[in-house]
């Protein structure tokens, strides 16, 4: 009797979903699409009309199951008919892009809610009545040409990656080869420091890495990927947890290389670190600087993702499921949980986190499945670092604005892009309607107003205060009209030439960007002021700054370095931090239950990450918790 040919995992699964949904209605073909599944029907009307199948399928697999029509039942015009037919007036539909490859239809409307009708029914309609699967995408309520442009390649890049995902998914359900066992992780940056994190997981089936940053304020600028661990031909998945460049920056360097697999994100993650990367290429070029990547690779970045939203979960490889939650750092932020092989290990990998509520979001999400192992930032781990209450440092921000704007000053608050700069702003427009503010202009330069447009189209992404008003008011604090972006050189001319002003500027360390710009027009002028409310890198200006360095040389375009005596105040706020403070690190791993068998602590500069290691010791001394700080380049086994 011959023996029977092994049956690869792809394929056993198509069959098991044929054989599960066979009853419902005629499917053509069963596709896998990275981790999902894509069953194609003759009519797909009989599935929707049957989601309690789907849905019990989907259950039962522990995957996504997405219904296609085999082909497309209505042609173009009939279908904007079926669009405009189902959705009201007022969901103000933009434009309607068809994807003949595909056979997908993408919809742009202000109010997407309309358009994806209760419980997804207009969608479910638009499917079945049309063969076409719509594809919803919410217009930002801030013009931006950015936003616009990347909509349009993301749309351009479908029939691509609807190939890639097909690809990739044959690497994710594949036969694995067990060549050792054991749980392991190898930190290529971000141990004893701030910033280039990449931590890379591996099981002996798979190979993951977490974040790939670059360096914040010198030292070496990459993750350590000559490490021996480290190969690329190995890597089943990157995922990251927010845009920052010190978590995403070195993608393009990897994609560049040879990184053909999936990336994974949040839809805001996505969009952001697109934002961030070709900003980054911008500031190059202009300081006479090659960057390491182009716009190219940033598109194949865009063509490689594959976007999550919270809580759903994903096979990433043979053994490994991952699933992202609310970090509540910036928008679209994600705390990492991977679930290695059936429940036998659990690691959170929180990223950059904040566990209380801002009026920009809500806090990092803490009702997770068992956590085995947490690797956590402790940035702000010293033993000082305890953040006033959000109202008091809001309330001495509005104090010091008002002192120098009564003094015919103007302020300077050089912010991060995305996130910082939001939380301050709303702050300030906060004050506006509680006329705790003279009328004075707040402009906004940079990169800030294209990032503050990318908020207004995820606004689920938001807080529930926000949520609130966007839905159910119809109105959003994230267009004031007291707020103004800078257009361009001419403009930061004016500002600075003119009378008392508020000025909100990138970067967040005065490392370089418009901010830079601003502070050398005014580092001499006794009655403006600079408020730095970042988080200030090692080397930075910034950095400098704070520590009392009053002489300072800064770089320009054109390459002059110019001397300055800074006789601005300057004014440190720290309270805005998107990240964790010491008391809310320590009552983020005390509310997890049951307690972690091990703790790593990583992303803090070194002093301040083993003053917060022994109280971390202390703390779960009853639990027999182990805690590590681990060096550049250590494999530390989980398991």
């Amino acid at each position: 009797m011959k023996g029977r040919t092994a049956v690869s995992p792809a394929i056993a699964l198509k069959r098991r979903v044929r054989n599960l949904l066979s009853g419902v209605g005629e499917i053509t073909k069963v596709e896998l699409e990275g981790p999902f599944v894509v069953v194609y029907a003759k009519d797909p009307g009989v599935f929707m009309a049957n989601s309690a199948a789907i849905i019990e399928t989907a259950k039962t697999l522990r995957k996504k199951i997405i219904i296609e029509a085999s082909k497309p039942l209505a042609g173009e015009e009939e279908v904007r008919k079926i669009i405009m037919e189902l959705a009201p007036s007022n969901a103000e539909i933009s434009a309607i892009i068809f994807v003949k490859e595909t056979n997908q239809v993408y919809i742009i409307a202000k109010r997407t809610g309309y358009v994806v009708g209760k419980k997804g029914s207009n969608i479910n309609m638009i499917l079945g009545r049309s063969g076409w699967r719509p594809v919803i995408i919410r217009s930002p309520a801030i013009r931006s040409t950015f936003f616009e442009m990347l909509q349009r390649i993301i749309v351009d890049q479908s029939a691509v990656r609807r190939k890639n995902m097909r690809q990739y998914a044959r690497r994710i359900y594949r036969a694995p080869l067990e060549f050792s066992k054991g749980i392991t992780a190898t930190f290529l940056g971000a141990a004893r420091e701030v910033g280039r994190s990449g931590t890379l997981i591996r099981t002996g089936k798979s190979s993951v890495l977490l974040d790939a940053g670059i360096a914040v304020g010198g030292g070496e600028f990459f993750p350590k990927f000559d490490s021996p661990d480290f190969a690329m031909g190995d890597l089943d998945a990157i995922a990251i947890t927010h845009a920052h460049l010190d978590h995403s920056g070195a993608i393009p360097l990897l994609v560049k290389h040879g990184y053909e697999g999936i990336i994974y994100s949040t839809k805001p993650t996505r969009d952001l670190t697109a934002l961030l990367l070709h900003d980054y290429i911008n500031v190059a070029h202009k300081s006479g600087v090659v960057p390491f990547f182009s716009e190219m690779d940033v598109a194949t970045f865009l063509s490689q993702s594959l976007t999550l939203d919270y809580g759903e979960i994903a096979d990433i490889s043979p053994d490994i499921k991952l699933s992202l939650h609310n970090a509540g750092h910036i928008l679209g932020s994600s705390m990492i949980l991977l679930g290695i092989g059936e429940g036998e290990h659990n690691i959170l990998y929180t990223g950059d986190f904040r566990y209380r509520d801002s009026r920009l979001l809500d806090k990092a999400e803490d009702r997770l499945p068992r956590v085995d192992t947490v690797i956590m930032e402790c940035t702000y781990g010293g033993e000082t670092d305890v953040f006033p209450p959000l109202p008091e440092t809001e309330a001495r921000l509005i104090s010091v604005i008002n002192d120098v704007i009564r003094g015919g000053g103007k302020v300077l608050i050089p912010a991060l892009s995305v996130g910082r700069s939001t939380e301050v702003m709303l702050a300030i427009t906060d004050a506006f309607a509680k006329t705790k503010l003279p009328d004075v202009p707040v402009f906004i330069d940079g990169m800030i107003s294209d990032s503050m447009a990318i908020h207004t189209a995820y606004p689920i992404y938001l807080s529930a205060r926000i949520r609130e008003m966007i839905f159910k008011k119809d109105t959003s604090p994230l267009t004031e009209t007291h707020i103004t972006p800078v257009k361009g050189p001419s403009d930061r001319e004016e500002i600075i030439a003119g009378g008392p002003s508020v000025i909100i500027s990138p970067s967040g360390m005065l490392a370089g960007g418009p901010s830079v710009e601003y502070f050398t027009a005014l580092a001499e002028d006794e009655k403006s002021t600079v408020i730095l409310v970042s988080y200030q890198g090692r080397g930075t200006l910034g950095r400098r700054l704070m520590e009392g360095e009053r002489v300072v040389t800064i770089p320009s375009w054109s390459g002059v370095r110019r001397r300055v005596n800074v006789k601005t105040p300057i004014q440190f706020i720290e309270g805005f931090s998107a990240h964790a403070d010491r008391v809310q690190l320590l009552s983020f791993l005390a509310r997890l239950n049951p307690k972690p068998k091990t703790v790593v602590l990583v992303h803090g500069e070194e002093r301040k990450v083993l003053r917060f290691s022994s109280l971390v010791r202390r703390t779960f001394r009853s639990s027999r918790t182990r805690v590590i700080v681990p060096e550049i380049l250590d494999r530390v086994r989980l398991d």
